[in-house]
């Protein structure tokens, strides 16, 4: 019987080394699988700042600009400016617009091999220029561009006369600059602003691509009397809403205006009405 009595400490204290010894292995369990939430969640966490970068570095190359300026040839009459835009991963967008003396016929323009005022053959075709201005999306990187330099934006005097070159620009490296930044909205709006500068050269940049909705600043640097307004001269009737002195801005040296219709809207100085230039406004 004293045997008996002597054996039950014995029992529990096994007992209590096997719940102990469950317990442990309980917690450890437990401890693990916080391990493995954490090593996942840090894998997680590693892949979204992998993926935000990558993001962040596509969004950085579909922001550069290439300025390309169009000199007169043969006589036309005609300059201007193209610039190429990253879109997306894949795509580049051509924008040209042409001042001086209009053409009353659209003008093939194209990407071509060589330099200007001799280029070589087409390597990529533009939409033709009709009204001084043209836009083409071409499947192609910016850095692709670059890499098959040297190339030139050439306009042609027409489609049955396309050995005559009225107006031409290098592709130039050097001429890369990051896209037109948006102002901060206005306190109590979600209207961003664009600022495009007016001086002895020009507008600058001449041509640009907004959304609707969107506000552009115009702000006159020549130190003379200037008016914006949409084409044609002198009626500004292409968008006759779009006109300085229409507008209690008239005679100010600065013109805020919010593009409420998409389409591609020339402008010019209605005082100077060789300047201008060309906001392309999308949906």
């Amino acid at each position: 019987m004293n045997t008996h009595k002597g054996m039950f400490p014995v029992i529990a204290i096994i007992i209590a080394l096997l719940i102990i010894g469950g317990g442990g292995y309980a917690v450890k369990k437990v401890s693990d699988s916080t391990r493995e939430k954490a090593a996942k969640a840090a894998e997680e966490q590693v892949a979204k700042d992998k993926a935000a970068e990558e993001m962040a570095v596509a969004a950085a190359k579909a922001a550069r600009v290439l300025t390309v300026t169009l000199g007169e040839l043969n006589k036309s009459g005609q300059t201007g400016e193209a610039t190429i835009t990253g879109v997306g991963e894949d795509s580049i967008k051509v924008s040209i617009t042409l001042t001086g003396k209009a053409s009353k016929v659209a003008q093939p323009a194209h990407i071509h091999l060589g330099m200007c005022p001799n280029p070589d053959a087409v390597k990529y075709p533009l939409t033709n220029v009709d009204k001084g201005v043209s836009e083409t999306i071409v499947p192609i990187t910016l850095d692709q561009i670059l890499s098959e330099l040297p190339l030139a934006v050439n306009v042609h005097q027409s489609a049955a006369d396309a050995k005559t070159y009225t107006s031409c620009g290098d592709i130039q490296v050097e001429n890369i600059t990051a896209a037109v930044q948006t102002g901060m909205p206005a306190p109590g709006t979600d209207t961003k602003e664009t600022v495009v500068t007016y001086d002895a050269n020009g507008f600058s940049p001449k041509s640009i691509t907004v959304k609707k909705g969107e506000t552009v600043v115009f702000k006159n640097e020549t130190g003379k009397p200037a008016s914006v307004a949409s084409n044609d001269h002198p009626n500004h009737l292409l968008y006759p809403e779009f006109d300085q002195y229409k507008t209690d801005q008239r005679g100010k040296d600065e013109f805020q205006f919010t593009f409420e219709k998409a389409g591609t809207w020339q402008y010019h100085d209605h005082l100077n009405a060789i300047m201008g230039g060309t906001v392309v406004v999308t949906e």
